[in-house]
């Protein structure tokens, strides 16, 4: 959806009203103008398609136990936390951000950022870590994600889903990865770990 620079003229009280509600929301102007329009207009902004799906990934993982995620409506990100059945309990932090449009295929990312100063932790973490990948790019050889690799941190990129997918279909997509990922990385770490 492309977007041009517009003129209009209002008032300056829906304007501070605007700003006041904008800030409140963590967006801009432009952005709330936008979405307010589009949803008179019964228009789905990217935006608020990321919202649909950010959302529907929170109700999918809430209360499954494993994951806490964190979700603050109006943005393009979203977060979740579980610990790890390790010593002191250590977390891992998944950050998923999505865009509102593609790029060489890919809609977004997930971040698996393991919370310690452990050395052997975090070189468990790069162990499975570089487990994950070589599967990965095997089980998609046409077409593998993208990766970037530091210590005890990945990044995993996310393809865009296909025509006609609907955001609670992508959602289960991004939140089964999410379980698995995670279930996998737990039993990996238990069985080398303490």
């Amino acid at each position: 959806m492309s977007k041009s620079l517009y003129s209009l003229i209002l008032s300056d009280e829906v304007i501070a009203r605007i700003d006041r509600l904008a800030t409140r929301q963590g967006t801009n102007r432009s952005a709330l103008v936008n979405r307010i329009l589009a949803e008179y207009c019964s228009m789905v902004t990217p935006e608020k398609r990321i919202e649909t799906v950010l959302g529907a990934v929170k109700t999918l993982l809430d209360g499954d136990g494993e994951l806490a995620p964190f979700f603050t409506p109006n943005q393009p990100a979203m977060f979740l936390k579980t610990s790890l059945a390790y010593r002191y309990r250590p977390t891992v932090r998944y950050d998923l951000r999505l865009r509102p449009v593609p790029a060489d295929g890919k809609i977004g990312e997930l971040t698996v950022t393991f919370r310690t100063t452990s050395g052997e932790l975090l070189e468990l973490a790069d162990r499975y870590f570089r487990l994950r990948i070589e599967a990965e790019t095997r089980a998609a050889p046409e077409d593998p994600p993208e990766f970037t690799l530091a210590p005890g941190k990945l990044t995993r990129s996310i393809g865009a889903p296909e025509e006609g997918t609907s955001a609670e279909e992508f959602a289960e997509r991004i939140s089964a990865y999410v379980r698995s990922f995670d279930a996998d990385m737990k039993a990996f770490i238990a069985a080398r770990g303490e």
